[in-house]
């Protein structure tokens, strides 16, 4: 099905990709530690977005740096340790403030104490950031890892994380606590390994589509068989969980779908779900450098992946629509690059994280974002009119900005049928017959007329 709309200039019968348009790289912040600490992306309201971080040097200083209007603010330093923090990860809590959670500790080692192991959370206020506040105290010589935050379907927050290392009957297992008005739940094993033979590592999570969480996870069986496993979740895993080969999955929610990406040896695949069941995968990159890759949801409900080359040279990404990844595009290209992560602000702009090690250097974090949304061409077509700024359609799905939105704005059909209720970003219009459509929009100064017509295509 194609669509020939009388409110874009954009058609779909002869694709051309745009170009990659990003922008030139800058430098964030200096003095990086390499390892378990971040770059942790996180878009806050608007334009604005935080970065995470662990600074070179002792004593050990998670760090946090906020862009907004086009620029990077100055490094503010969220908490301070004489042993470790680790594994930052942050998100939006229901309140609208910044949530930072990270592991506070050494690594377990017989040389080291264990009191105060354990996953701490800091808040950003109007003040600064706050004290740090015991989220999950762990038990003797237990080590949690790689700790992920994620919101629930009512907005509510959740954590999982990795912990492994005794204290528990099984090693390697994922455990899960989601916030309360009370605080914290008791941390909860959804997935327990055993050593030697089976081990699992948790990726992330989102909101579910009729329950509170979907989770992705790995699940790894000695000596080099992995597989991702992604399940609902409410108070237990619920069904049958469906499962990829391959590791390191991360999960994201677009207007168009939940999507996941997550690797199979060098390469990297991915896979999407419209509310009827995970589609095959598809190869999204091929010679892919090590490490978990970055994926975010825009404005529109794209999903976007990053990742590094093999040889660490290049931090490529890619988009889907709904339908199909498109061929790479480069990101910035350099030495030693790795730790990408990507975030979309509510404009819609794409913003990508990374650290360059570059020798010489003591590392630095390094920013890039992209500087146009990706459209597809038209052959000339006498009959199409003059496009609504901001308005597009693309394989089957028409793009509305709220502002061109009433409260209640809807696909017609000729004689005056309701066919789709509106959303501002992307609205899936694959299924519509071929015909005449119209849309009811909020009149602006560009349009005197609030009625449109759509021109629906085999």
């Amino acid at each position: 099905m194609r669509l020939v709309p009388l409110l874009s200039v954009l058609c779909v019968s002869s694709l051309a990709v745009a170009q990659s348009q990003w922008s030139e790289p800058v430098t964030v912040a200096e003095s990086l530690a390499p390892y378990g600490a971040g770059p942790e992306l996180v878009p806050l309201a608007g334009d604005t977005l935080w970065v995470l971080w662990m600074a070179l040097g002792a004593p050990a200083r998670l760090m946090a740096c906020r862009y907004a209007s086009g620029v990077w603010g100055g490094p503010e330093s969220v908490a301070l340790s004489s042993q470790g923090l680790y594994w930052p990860s942050g998100v939006v809590d229901d309140s609208g403030r910044m949530l930072v959670a990270c592991y506070e500790g050494s690594y377990p080692t017989a040389r080291y104490g264990q009191d105060s192991w354990g996953i701490y959370t800091m808040t950003r206020t109007d003040t600064g950031w706050s004290r740090t506040a015991l989220a999950q105290a762990t038990m003797a010589e237990a080590f949690p890892t790689y700790v992920r935050l994620g919101k629930a379907r009512d907005g509510s927050v959740g954590m999982i994380w990795d912990e492994s290392s005794g204290g528990m009957t099984s090693i390697d297992s994922v455990m899960f606590s989601r916030r309360t008005q009370s605080g914290w739940t008791p941390r909860r094993c959804l997935a327990a390994g055993q050593y030697p033979d089976v081990e699992y590592h948790c990726g992330s999570l989102i909101p579910g589509d009729s329950t509170d969480f979907i989770i992705a996870f790995q699940r790894s069986v000695y000596p080099d068989t992995s597989q991702t496993q992604i399940w609902d979740l409410n108070d237990s895993l619920l069904g049958t969980a469906h499962t990829f080969a391959g590791g390191n999955p991360v999960l994201t929610r677009g207007h168009t779908g939940t999507f996941v990406v997550f690797r199979r040896g060098d390469s990297l695949l991915g896979s999407l779900n419209h509310g009827s069941g995970w589609v095959p995968e598809r190869l999204v990159a091929a010679d892919i450098g090590v490490g978990t890759p970055g994926l975010c949801a825009d404005a529109t409900g794209w999903a976007w992946a990053c990742w590094p080359d093999s040889g660490h040279q290049t931090i490529l990404t890619s988009y889907n629509s709904g339908i199909d990844w498109s061929p790479p595009e480069t990101v910035a290209t350099f030495t030693s690059l790795g730790n990408p992560s990507i975030a979309s602000d509510d404009s819609g702009t794409v913003h990508c994280v990374w650290f360059d090690h570059a020798p010489g250097t003591q590392g630095r974090l390094r920013h890039a974002r992209r500087l146009s949304r990706p459209g597809v061409e038209e052959a000339p077509n006498p009959e199409v009119r003059a496009p609504i700024p901001g308005t597009s359609l693309l394989r089957g799905v028409l793009f509305v900005p709220s502002s061109l939105l009433t409260a209640n704005s809807s696909l017609l059909s000729v004689d005056s049928r309701k066919m789709l209720d509106l959303s501002p970003g992307a609205n899936d219009v694959r299924w519509l017959a071929p015909g005449v459509y119209f849309i009811r929009m909020a009149r602006t100064q560009a349009q005197a007329q609030a009625i449109h017509k759509v021109v629906v295509t085999r």
